[in-house]
């Protein structure tokens, strides 16, 4: 009896996981990847502006790949960085260090300074084939249209996995319900309270541009 139970909440469940692939999870990839490359103002050949908010790219590169990890491994502890990070680079992006690559989160996050690593932008990422992940004495190259192109990579083979694993989606699943992302919010989500207090067009759109909406937004018919 308790099986039957059992089996029957998980079936309810992949119900709900299912939806919030088929409706949310790419455009959760425009929003984390996307905003990476327009940051960047990256080109198709993966040369960077150099306009760009180039450290602020590689902020919101790191950010993913630990959104992403929360995702594969269903982890929303608040001290569950690390092992976010680690899953998700260890399965999708195994040319990396995940212990670097987390420490160059903390740093650049809290410091605004890159440990381990030498971060640059220049040139395509054919001419930066060789030099990237390279070593130059204690640190490591880190191209940014690289580090992007990788990150995208890892983030298509693990969707295509994510398709095809119902146990995956429903840790992704319950990871999102408690871990929302930034997301678009439309302007009727916004209480008029809110909205009158706004002094342009240009302040309700960034309102309306990202923030963050409860769990009932998502089950709306």
């Amino acid at each position: 009896m308790n099986k039957n139970i059992r089996s029957q909440i998980n079936k309810d469940e992949l119900i709900f996981a299912d939806a919030f692939l088929k409706q949310e999870f790419g455009r959760i990839v425009d929003w984390a990847v996307g905003d990476i490359k327009k940051c960047c103002r990256i080109k198709p050949d993966g040369n960077c502006d150099d306009n760009g908010a180039l450290v602020g790219a590689f902020i919101l590169w790191c950010c993913a790949i630990e959104y992403f990890g929360g995702l594969y491994t269903g982890n929303p502890n608040e001290r569950g960085t690390k092992a976010r990070m680690e899953g998700f680079i260890h399965k999708y992006m195994n040319r990396y260090d995940s212990d670097k690559i987390y420490e160059l989160r903390w740093s650049l996050l809290h410091y605004y300074s890159p440990h381990n690593y030498l971060m640059y932008h220049k040139n395509s990422l054919e001419d930066n084939k060789g030099k990237h992940l390279s070593k130059s004495g204690e640190r490591i190259w880190l191209h940014l249209g690289w580090s992007i192109k990788d990150l995208e990579d890892a983030v298509n083979q693990y969707r295509v996995e994510l398709e095809e694993n119902n146990k995956l989606k429903i840790k992704a699943w319950k990871f999102f319900k408690v871990r929302y992302p930034i997301m678009p919010l439309k302007n009727e989500y916004i209480s008029p309270l809110t909205l009158s207090f706004l002094a342009s067009g240009t302040a309700i759109q960034s309102v309306a541009a990202s923030g963050t909406v409860d769990e009932s937004y998502w089950f709306k018919k």
